[in-house]
């Protein structure tokens, strides 16, 4: 029933404030809501009322002259307008599924909205968004995990619709001459439950679920499943509604192109993490296996039959045309630090396609769409800063064949290359980045220390971060190299092998001992095993070999064998 201290709260702020006459239409629609969710929280609602009884709201916006895309014509404002009150008020009830979620993003969309409200000098959208930023904020102190109280349908439903009639209030005297710059701040603003609806609505149509049916696969969910505590997930979820609503903000500062390049980064960037949450198989007990036949792998299956080998390649494209226009643009306003002239604004525009085109193609030519993302090392980094230089050469040619080398500034296209070139190789590195950083989140049920800091140790720990199913967490190295001592290897402190390995042992409080050197003598081996057993720690070696495999073989040797205490596998 805390949605009913969260309609309170609005309400008393609301007539303290009083900022509007149509308001109180609008405030009509919201209560409207708070009953049909206060009566599904007690008994229940079927889907289809609580549909009509949002259209029903969302008509009372339109009568009110609130609607989605004040210049856009009636015939394409109506029914977006339905679609955007419908969808927002449905997506802020389903990221209600675990404490404080929702109630942190409603508020501070409600306080960025508010904020860009005061900005603009539009009262209305100011009371609004103060009054609903202090009910949640303030049902958000009981509801942080561990939650209190909860909100129900009556609050969840309550807070979607109004947040999604803020959106229009402030839309409505937005000073943002492009009409696609205006369409676009509130849904940077609402970029963390569109992505949730978004994302739950695709996978759940691909598994053959119905979309309307609860269940543990939302953003919040899938964080969790990939190792996040549930502390962790909402917080990472609400840092990144910060960060999409201070893109929204972005556009009243900066000229629009630029604002339209910072939603490119992000998109892309948030594009990355839902190609990551939507590998994690939710519906099925292997939740984080690999092969796990997931909706993500079947739409992968779909595009490579679809379009042969080349499907990544149209991915990678698609996501490259919005980097490479973005940095672009970004490094004509980072050179002309004083704005740029209106002359030079057309010949950006008349730049921008030839770039991206000449870009993306040496791009392809330099085999940028061949290489496996989540497994990026080093070759790809040197192929990534050769291409982009390549290609930034290669674009210095063409637009100065086709409008003389005065009018191309070689500063502009030297800046444009190093935002390229950490633009493209984050992206790619940043499908490998956050599967490690999900793969060093999962609780493991073994703690080990891996003996030996080479090369050996260091493909050891690889197999350990990428095969959770192993149920390990390395926490250290043990090395008997005097030069490593205190150094750091991948995150990992570097312990003396010639201490005390029994004290290693109950210091990082560890399960388990790893072998990885394969030089090590059998003697000091055996000194080790000793050592382990001596605290009640298992020990066993690590190994990787090439063995010759016949006709009759079905599988290969295991690589990894149990050493006993006398050093023997």
């Amino acid at each position: 029933m805390g949605g009913i201290a969260i309609f309170g709260g609005v309400m008393l702020g609301l007539l303290w404030g009083t900022p509007g006459d149509r308001l109180w239409i609008l405030w009509g629609g919201a209560a409207l809501l708070f009953v049909v969710g206060l009566v599904d929280d007690l008994r229940h609602v079927p889907p289809a009322a609580k549909l009509t009884v949002q259209v029903a709201a969302a008509g009372l916006l339109l009568y009110a002259g609130y609607d989605f895309g004040p210049d856009w014509p009636a015939w394409l404002s109506v029914p977006v307008t339905f679609l955007w009150i419908v969808g927002i008020t449905n997506s802020i009830n389903l990221l209600d599924n675990m404490d404080g979620l929702a109630a942190g993003i409603a508020g501070i969309t409600a306080l960025v909205l508010g904020g860009f409200a005061f900005l603009v000098g539009n009262p209305v959208g100011v009371g609004l968004g103060t009054a609903v930023a202090g009910g949640a904020f303030g049902f958000l102190a009981y509801n942080f995990k561990p939650a209190r109280i909860f909100m129900g349908d009556c609050g969840s439903l309550f807070l979607g619709f109004v947040i999604a009639a803020l959106a229009l209030v402030v839309q409505e005297q937005a000073p943002v001459g492009d009409p696609v710059a205006v369409a676009l701040v509130p849904l940077a603003v609402l970029a963390v439950p569109i992505f949730d609806t978004t994302l739950v609505t695709v996978l759940r149509k691909l598994s053959g679920r119905d979309v309307s049916q609860g269940g543990q696969d939302h953003t919040s969910h899938r964080l969790v499943v990939r190792g996040l505590s549930e502390q962790h997930a909402v917080l990472t979820l609400h840092v990144l509604s910060l960060l999409s609503g201070g893109l929204a903000l972005f556009v009243l500062v900066v000229d629009v192109m630029l604002f339209y390049a910072a939603a490119a980064f992000l998109s892309v960037g948030i594009g990355i993490l839902g190609v990551q949450l939507a590998r994690t198989n939710v519906y099925s007990p292997e939740s984080d296996s690999e092969g796990s036949p997931t909706p993500v792998r079947w739409v992968l299956g779909g595009l490579r039959g679809l379009l042969g080998n080349r499907w990544k390649a149209v991915v990678g494209v698609l996501g490259d045309v919005m980097l490479v226009g973005a940095a672009f643009v970004v490094a004509h306003y980072l050179h002309y630090e004083q704005g740029l002239l209106t002359s030079q604004k057309i010949r950006l525009r008349e730049f921008l396609p030839l770039v991206i085109v000449a870009k993306v193609l040496v791009f392809y030519v330099g085999g940028l769409y061949r290489g496996i993302w989540r497994h990026a090392g080093t070759p790809e980094i040197i192929r990534t800063v050769s291409t982009t230089a390549v290609a930034s050469v290669v674009t210095f040619g063409v637009l100065a064949a086709m409008y003389g080398e005065a009018t191309v500034s070689l500063d502009v296209l030297i800046i444009d290359w190093m935002i390229v070139m950490l633009a493209v190789g984050g992206a790619r590195f940043g499908f490998r980045g956050l599967r490690q950083y999900f793969a060093s989140k999962q609780q493991a049920d073994r703690r080990v220390l891996l003996y030996g800091a080479g090369e050996a140790g260091l493909l050891a720990l690889r197999e350990i971060r990428h095969n959770a199913n192993r149920g390990l967490e390395a926490v250290a190295f043990v090395d008997d190299d005097p030069l490593k001592y205190g150094q750091s290897v991948q995150g990992l402190p570097v312990l003396n092998g010639e201490d005390d390995i029994e004290e290693h042992c109950r210091e990082y409080d560890v399960d388990e001992v790893i072998i990885t050197a394969s030089a090590m003598p059998s003697e000091r081996r055996r000194a080790i095993c000793r050592a382990c057993a001596a605290v009640d720690v298992s020990c066993r070696t690590s190994t990787f070999t090439f063995e010759p495999l016949s006709t009759s073989e079905s599988a290969p040797p295991s690589t990894s064998a149990p050493v006993t205490g006398d050093g023997q596998p």
